[in-house]
């Protein structure tokens, strides 16, 4: 693996951040080194940053410091921090069954993906957004469940929840659609550049306050859990979320949007901010 000293340091920064260590055998795992280069690696990273691990002969491992926690926990807002998550989990994996590549896997889903996209479909359209073209595919939807042709001008690809969609122009509505990548198939990049621009996708451009609360429905001791777990024990967080993926974010938290009718121990959370955000549920 080729990677710029400044990308390297990062990349052992948050293993070290997450794993609680470095050493030679996770390197060569992880990254694919001889255990030379591996070696040289966690050398030059523990000259730079000496004050941020200690070697501990036991394990043959160096061992994070309070130091690097505290300087995290300094300069790590939520956001940051689920940055350097999501970085360290497409280092590692994440899975929901054993992988035969990993010895001893500690990081788990609980759940399986339920629609896997089709490798063939998402490269298609991941090269059509590149390419600025327009894209026929065959889909089926709820309203249209027989397969039928349709050409879009796809965006952006989307994970939500536990399933990848598009963001794209619909030739036939003339309108910024989603699509389920689960749901089509036979995908063509044309010969023709693409219609409606992102600029022009209000759903998408539009950025809304998503504010959290704990559900006022629990008792004052499981409102002060769910602050603690949630909000770092604020009595509630704000988050931005494009409009278009506002209902996917809702669904996902699995927050009450309607306080009388979503009750707890089912939600534990709820939107403060309902009214300002229900134009664009779906």
């Amino acid at each position: 693996m080729l990677v710029d000293q400044n990308h390297r340091f990062a990349l052992l920064k948050t293993i070290l951040k997450w794993e609680g260590r470095l050493n030679n055998a996770r390197l060569r795992e992880v990254f694919d080194l001889s255990g030379t280069r591996s070696s040289e690696w966690i050398k030059e990273f523990r000259n730079l940053y000496p004050a941020w691990v200690n070697w501990d002969a036991t394990s043959r491992s160096y061992l994070a410091t309070a130091e690097l926690y505290q300087l995290s926990s300094e300069i790590g807002a939520t956001q940051e921090e689920a940055a350097s998550l999501a970085q360290y989990l497409s280092l590692v994996g994440i899975s929901h069954v054993t992988n035969p590549a990993i010895a001893n896997p500690s990081v788990w889903s609980a759940f399986p993906d339920l629609s896997i996209p089709s490798v063939h479909t998402f490269a298609q359209i991941a090269e059509a957004i590149r390419l600025r073209r327009q894209l026929q595919i065959i889909y089926r939807s709820m309203r249209e469940p027989a397969p039928h042709q349709r050409i879009i001008s796809p965006h952006s690809l989307v994970r939500a929840g536990r399933r990848w969609h598009v963001r794209a122009f619909c030739s036939a509505t003339q309108q910024f659609r989603d699509y389920a990548l689960g749901r089509m198939e036979k995908p063509v990049i044309l010969k023709v550049s693409s219609e409606g621009p992102v600029s022009e996708d209000a759903g998408w451009n539009t950025m809304l306050k998503v504010r959290l609360i704990a559900h006022p429905g629990l008792n004052e001791q499981q409102r002060a859990l769910v602050k603690f777990e949630y909000f770092a024990g604020t009595s509630a967080r704000a988050d931005s979320c494009r409009a278009a993926l506002l209902s996917y974010y809702i669904q996902d938290v699995r927050a009450a949007t309607d306080q009388n009718l979503h009750r707890p121990p089912e939600y534990q959370l709820a939107v403060e901010n309902i009214e300002e955000l229900r134009s664009w549920l779906f």
